[in-house]
């Protein structure tokens, strides 16, 4: 019996078997067609993010350098499981389809389904807990193969449990601070950069372009753990520059920053002078930040904003040379494809890909690369060719 009459034979009803739990390899052994469940439970953590306490200005400047530069070389996965054959659903939870990287994370996981012929339903959760609680459990009514969702995993516990129990595989995109499967909240795989590097890559810039004399103020939400353990990753470095100090690390709910941020850059400039550096885990604070800095006539030469995220504000302003002047943003369809690559590895019952994306700066010589033209960080290394070229077995030259 040949493979395609199997297929042909199978396909329609393993795609259906494939959302509670059998999926088609669609390959042969020795002993006959090749079955595989779909894997729901989380493999073992990753290893923690380390911190790098110290940098010299050298290291800074050298930092810099390679993390400005076009990301050319695809440093991915280029082996792993094919994707099995037949059509499946995948379900994008998404918090709040207002906000900008969940809509184009969400794009990017339709862009890699649609070229396997599979199907996306998006569900919104208006930017509530309660919304995004009541979309998670509109998607496992829906049935689907696998979730993907950005929304925080702590917040879905229940729901996600359902899925798990359900044989549903759940896949993250910054649900949790780390990457790499989670076990305790039941992600089979958390897409998100390294928050080591990219705190690391803020301090850098800071470090390099004052030539280790920089005066820093951190602006960070600590309610969130990412948040923090950003703020650690950035802050540590410059402590301890011999030359440089960290004047104050300040705590603004990301809810209160258009309330409260005139006073309180009032305060910084009160006690510190015209003459400083902002760090930052989140750009969301930069826009009402230069607005009080304008309105206080303060110079963008003197006061330089390095922030984290990069939405279209912050490309915005590093381009025309407002007080932004860098920012390390995360990648956009990249994160979906990884998604859908981390689905593929869970039918096949494999582990996911050890895979994180370099880290990448935005300045303003660099600005409009990478995807900058469009205000979103897309990698120029042909992702998209590359994952194709393993989930379809195929070999085409990606250029």
């Amino acid at each position: 019996m040949s493979e395609r009459f199997l297929l042909r034979f199978f396909g329609k009803r393993v795609a259906q078997l494939s959302i509670g739990s059998v999926v088609l390899l669609g390959s042969l052994s020795a002993a006959g067609l090749v079955m595989a469940e779909t894997r729901s439970n989380p493999y073992p953590a990753w290893p923690d993010p380390v911190i790098k306490p110290t940098l010299t200005v050298a290291e800074a400047k050298a930092i810099v350098a390679e993390r400005t530069k076009r990301q050319t070389d695809w440093m991915g996965p280029t082996e792993g499981p094919r994707a099995p054959a037949g059509s499946f659903t995948i379900a994008y939870v998404s918090p709040d389809q207002s906000y900008t990287p969940h809509v184009l994370w969400g794009r990017g996981v339709e862009e890699a389904a649609h070229a396997l012929g599979w199907k996306v339903i998006t569900f919104n959760g208006q930017g509530t807990v309660s919304g995004t609680l009541t979309a998670m459990q509109q998607a496992l009514a829906a049935n689907p193969a696998a979730i993907v969702t950005p929304a925080d995993a702590n917040a879905l516990q229940k729901p996600i449990k359902d899925a798990v129990a359900r044989h549903i595989p759940v896949i993250g995109i910054h649900a949790t601070a780390f990457p790499g499967p989670h076990p305790d909240l039941g992600l089979y795989m958390n897409i998100v950069s390294n928050p080591a590097e990219i705190g690391q890559t803020e301090a850098a810039y800071v470090i390099a372009m004052s030539d280790g004399k920089a005066r820093d103020i951190h602006m960070v939400d600590d309610s969130y753990a990412i948040a923090r353990f950003k703020a650690k990753a950035t802050t540590t470095p410059i402590a301890n520059c011999p030359g440089c100090k960290m004047l104050e690390t300040v705590n603004m709910p990301l809810g209160d920053a258009s309330a409260r941020m005139s006073s309180t850059v009032s305060g910084l400039l009160a006690r510190y002078g015209d003459s400083w550096w902002m760090t930052t885990c989140c750009d969301g604070y930069y826009t009402n930040v230069a607005a009080a800095l304008r309105a206080a006539g303060a110079s963008p030469d003197k006061i330089k904003l390095v922030g984290a995220d990069a939405p279209p504000s912050a490309y915005d302003m590093i381009r025309k040379g407002g007080f932004e002047v860098a920012s390390v943003p995360e990648p956009s369809s990249l994160f979906g494809y990884e998604a859908i690559d981390a689905v593929i590895h869970a039918m096949a019952g494999e582990e996911p890909a050890h895979f994180i994306q370099p880290t990448f700066l935005i300045v303003k010589q660099n600005v409009d690369s990478e995807g900058g033209d469009k205000n979103e960080f897309v990698p120029s290394n042909h992702f998209a060719c590359h994952y194709m070229n393993i989930w379809k077995g195929t070999k085409t030259p990606c250029q």
